[in-house]
């Protein structure tokens, strides 16, 4: 049976685009390769910084992200997700020029959380200050206290983890950006955060459960799960 296929409109960043394929992979339990699903892949590295023209300095991303969007529809893809939560932030003009039907990490962690048994009802947030900006989290999960960084440790640590020049987005995966995030965590906890959020892709690149007693959440993984299951749910034949 021909399932459906999914896109990754990719390449914010490279690397996280990397390991949200990885997770489609792992997460998508079959017995052979041949039983896997087909993933879509643009990279799109062309893409302008989402952050930085939502805080006024950079160019618009939208055209490349259509551009994207327009390429994985043509090469077949059904249903598509952005390894990139400031990116969500131009969701709704991508659904509206373009056919391809695209999932929201946000809408799939709201639906999540919603599922949790044990309830958890303030969030501490590691990301960007464009998402920040957008108030995504507080758009999109409204019914969830949401808590960011004091804003001299959302610059020093936060950003600083993900766009320093020892960051993230540099390729460094070591320790200093995995320190950084870490004081801003522990910060967040000390401000009564019953679960850490990796609210910018790059953050579960250094951070992880192992690292917390408490809830350490991931939307990418939610992302890949609703991904997995609307392809799966597609017959083709």
């Amino acid at each position: 049976m021909k399932r459906g296929i999914i896109g990754v409109l990719g390449g914010m960043g490279p690397d996280a685009t990397a390991a949200f394929f990885s997770m489609l992979v792992r997460l998508d339990a079959a017995p052979t390769d041949q039983d896997h699903l087909q993933i879509i892949v643009d990279s799109n590295t062309s893409i302008p910084d989402r952050t930085a023209h939502l805080l006024g300095s950079g160019a618009d991303p939208l055209p490349e992200m259509l551009a994207s969007a327009r390429r994985l529809s043509v090469a077949g893809a059904d249903v598509a997700g952005m390894p990139c939560m400031t990116a969500h932030a131009f969701l709704p003009l991508l659904r509206r020029h373009t056919t391809l039907t695209i999932l929201s990490a946000f809408e799939e962690t709201r639906a999540a959380l919603d599922g949790f048994s044990a309830p958890v009802r303030k969030l501490g947030i590691l990301g960007t200050i464009g998402t920040k900006r957008t108030r995504l989290f507080e758009t999109f999960i409204p019914n969830r206290e949401i808590l960011w960084p004091r804003e001299e440790i959302h610059r020093a640590k936060v950003m600083e983890a993900i766009y320093g020049k020892h960051g993230i987005k540099a390729g460094n995966l070591g320790s200093e950006p995995h320190e950084l995030l870490m004081e801003a965590a522990t910060a967040l906890i000390a401000a009564g955060a019953e679960a850490i959020v990796g609210g910018c892709t790059e953050v579960p690149l250094a951070l992880s459960q192992r690292d917390f007693d408490i809830p350490f959440i991931d939307p990418m993984e939610f992302l890949a799960r609703a991904l997995i299951a609307a392809a799966r749910g597609i017959n083709k034949e």
